[in-house]
């Protein structure tokens, strides 16, 4: 299983504090710390490069937030949580995070991620549907991630119409292409080529 998290950029928008005054650190605010730190959590960071990004987080939520800022730095640090591999807290701070601003579609994305690293299919499924619904910036990612929830769920002709969907989005998802390449279509049927 290929799991896809949503691009931490767009919960930067986010993330921004209340008002102008916040901690400032490297010429910029915690705030914006947590979410370059989430963005490069995607590739391995070190521990001294988590350890950095978590105290970020952890700094602007005692700060003065707004509720969507809050959201958004929630959600900043469950990516954190997935790199360090701490899944249940992953999972605690998008909670949070949708708690605070349930039209956050970059936290259904990746708490969906969570939820499929937990073996939770059906949940998963259940958030890139909303993620989808909400017009997430990543739709291919989101179709595709929802494949791998349907195929875990044993449903092959599901799985292939998301991979599919994800594909016509974006042509060049390498991804997709590879998932559909073991599928074989006849007579209305799908097969897994396994």
């Amino acid at each position: 299983m290929k799991l896809y998290f949503a691009a931490a950029a767009a919960v930067f928008l986010a993330s921004a504090p209340a008002h102008a005054v916040s901690v400032m650190s490297a010429g910029q605010s915690v705030s914006q710390d947590c979410s370059i730190a989430a963005a490069k959590s995607g590739t391995p960071m070190s521990e001294r490069e988590l350890n950095k990004g978590f105290a970020a987080c952890d700094v602007a939520l005692k700060g003065d937030l707004s509720q969507f800022g809050r959201a958004g730095t929630l959600v900043n640090r469950g990516l954190l949580q997935v790199a360090a591999g701490n899944n249940d807290a992953a999972i605690a701070d998008f909670n949070a995070g949708l708690d605070r601003d349930p039209s956050l579609a970059a936290g259904y994305m990746n708490r969906g991620m969570a939820l499929l690293r937990a073996q939770r299919f059906t949940e998963a499924r259940g958030d890139f549907d909303r993620a989808i619904s909400l017009g997430t910036s990543d739709a291919h990612v989101a179709y595709f991630n929802r494949g791998e929830a349907q195929e875990a769920l044993g449903n092959p002709l599901a799985a292939y119409r998301d991979y599919r969907r994800a594909q016509e989005l974006a042509p060049d998802f390498q991804p997709a292409k590879l998932e559909l390449t073991r599928f074989q279509v006849t007579d209305r049927r799908v097969a897994d080529n396994r």
